[in-house]
């Protein structure tokens, strides 16, 4: 059953004629990307600088994304926030490398890092002292319980924070109630911390954005738009924000009073904000951009071949490109297009709508995305929980898990057959055509990069092959995340990216009250909140879930832990509203005059310690 392939470019062109008529945002398609001819570059485009900034001197532009949707610590869950978050802000732990380049936590605000000292009840106590002399960065004193009025403020329901989940491992979480089990003591400098179980990524969380500490007289001063103003935006890292033209760029400076202050290099960075790859990559040769992620992908290939190691690389990446669906929308056979309304679940049922999206994954050609489309060295996915990350036991996590669907290259007609067999229950195929005709049309959001619009038409025309339409929903950046929180999309393309090596950082966007549960599971509506799962079509899906993900959170045990996280996989597996498509690698473009910067396979890139000559 399985259909050829068309030429990329053929897809290319279908995708830019499809966005041409479908992109609601009103944003149009870049001009298709032209390699450099020798001893050439692309013509400049005009740069998102402030004042006359060049690439003179210790002043670096780098580029990673447009406006984040928000730079607020307790709020953001994107990576380019996350990024900027780092640099702007310190946390009790960082990040850095050891002598052998191995990535490791290390202390920050934090005077070292501390072991956890056992307690009644199985509890683990971490006492953490800070030290002496950190400031904000408009010189107030900054204290531990800075530290613990931000957590305490992540997990107030009222904060509407992505990453309310995320504290789950500290004793007197609730997600309705929070009682955190924290204190701080201003006078010894000191944040104690109870976690319900012994946690055996806990380090790793003290240096997440969401644990960086916020001021509270700063933020109660202006809850909604502290985050967004120059003169509100005190932060503890070892840069300080001067300026943000929202469009163009946002402009940090040394932060005199970070604790290191005296090991800060650069006289300025400066984030470009744009999600055209093609002027991104333009602004990089010419040089106002001293560093670039998001390469247009038809200058992967050329890259690769032409500078790989010298300003190109290929970084590694923990994580996993997939499709993801609002389970409330219907794929009801004969309706003209997804539908949740009433009448549109009538004679329908959830079970059959996720058999009806396993067989979407089943028809996606991983193989042939990787190998023509993204070309940058990604591996198919054949689950949520990318490659690469340690069950806690000491086994890698994919070679035991089970797998979604078959990822070689020899399998892939078996996968279409079985599609084919799942959806031809329903819907009428034709023979003659290998069509079905019947499907419902349906809504694919992306945030409009070239690597986005280039797999968009892949799957498109793919699944156009068997008579399954989709129409191109294109919204940038800032605008589909808050989409994706409301609940306001069909289906969508997105990223995760570990948030620290352990499986469960995949696995735990999915539960009811985390903002990154996109899907819906568990979550207000009919069909998300609906018992139909287990033997007795009594729990939810999000129920059996959360049960595993409890006992992911509070067992000690690392090899029960490991089996519940297998379990919480096969559970999410069943529901098919992530369709997992490749595991990432990053590739990225780096003056080869910028150095001792620090890129991360969790997403982020530190700069606080980069030079620039």
């Amino acid at each position: 059953m399985m259909k050829k392939r068309t030429a990329i470019f053929l897809a290319l062109l279908l995708c830019m004629s499809l966005l041409a008529g479908c992109g609601s945002s009103g944003s149009t398609q870049p001009p298709a990307a032209t390699p450099p001819s020798s001893g050439g570059t692309p013509p400049a485009t005009t740069p998102p600088a402030p004042g006359q900034l060049t690439a003179a001197g210790s002043d670096i532009m780098v580029c990673i994304a447009s406006d984040p949707e928000t730079i607020d610590p307790a709020r953001n869950s994107s990576v380019d926030g996350a990024t900027m978050l780092q640099n702007a802000f310190s946390g009790l732990y960082a990040w850095s490398f050891d002598a052998s380049g191995r990535q490791i936590v290390v202390a920050d605000c934090a005077e070292a890092v501390v072991d956890p000292v056992e307690i009644d009840g199985g509890k683990y106590q971490y006492v953490v002292t800070l030290k002496p002399g950190l400031k904000w960065s408009d010189g107030v004193e900054l204290k531990a319980s800075d530290f613990v009025y931000a957590w305490n403020r992540a997990v107030d329901p009222a904060t509407l924070a992505d990453y309310q989940y995320i504290f789950d491992v500290i004793d007197g979480y609730d997600p309705e109630n929070p009682q955190l089990n924290i204190a701080a003591d201003d006078g010894a400098r000191t944040v104690t911390i109870v976690t319900s179980a012994y946690c055996v990524y806990f380090n790793k969380l003290l240096a997440f954005p969401t644990y960086f500490p916020v001021r509270r007289d700063i933020v109660e001063a202006d809850p909604d738009a502290w985050a967004t103003k120059v003169n509100t935006y005190v932060s503890n890292g070892a840069f300080k924000m001067t300026e943000w033209v929202v469009g163009s760029y946002i402009r940090f400076e040394p932060n005199e009073n970070y604790w290191d202050a005296g090991e800060i290099k650069l006289d300025s960075l400066t984030f470009a904000l744009s999600d055209d790859n093609d002027a991104m990559f333009a602004n990089f040769e010419n040089g106002t951009y001293q560093f670039m992620r998001n390469i247009p992908v038809a200058q992967i290939p050329i890259l690769k071949e032409t500078r790989l190691n010298q300003d190109f690389f290929i970084g590694d990446y923990i994580g996993t490109y997939y499709l993801e669906f609002n389970v409330e929308y219907s794929f009801k056979p004969g309706l003209t297009s997804a539908g949740k309304s009433a009448a549109d679940w009538a004679g329908w049922t959830p079970e059959q709508n996720a058999q009806v999206r396993r067989a979407l994954g089943l028809l996606i050609d991983r193989n042939y995305i990787i190998e023509e489309v993204t070309q940058a060295g990604e591996l198919p996915a054949d689950g949520f929980v990318p490659k690469g990350m340690d069950d806690g036991t000491g086994t890698e996590f994919r070679s035991k898990a089970e797998s979604w669907w078959k990822t070689d290259i020899a399998d892939y007609d078996a996968n279409c057959d079985e599609a084919v067999d799942i959806l031809r229950q329903w819907y009428t195929y034709d023979e003659a055509t290998g069509k079905f005709s019947d499907f419902p049309v349906f809504e694919y959001s992306i945030n409009p990069t070239s690597r986005n619009l280039a797999i968009c038409a892949a799957v498109q025309d793919i699944w156009n092959d068997y008579g399954i339409s989709t129409t191109v929903d294109q919204r940038t950046w800032a605008v589909i995340t808050t989409a994706l929180t409301e609940g306001d999309f069909t289906m969508s393309r997105l990223g995760w990216i570990a948030d620290y090596n352990d499986p469960i950082t995949f696995l735990e966007i999915f539960v009811r009250i985390s903002g990154n549960n996109h899907p819906r599971l568990g979550k207000e509506g009919p069909v998300g909140s609906g018992a139909y799962y287990g033997a007795g079509k009594n729990q939810t899906w999000n129920d059996a879930y959360e049960s595993l993900i409890t006992r992911i959170k509070t067992s000690s045990d690392l090899a029960s832990r490991a089996e519940a996280m297998y379990q919480a996989e096969a559970v999410l597996r069943d529901t098919y509203t992530v369709l997992p498509i490749f595991y990432y690698t990053e590739p990225y473009l780096a003056n080869p005059a910028l150095r001792n910067y620090l890129h991360s396979p969790l997403g982020f890139i530190l700069f606080r310690y980069a030079t620039y000559n």
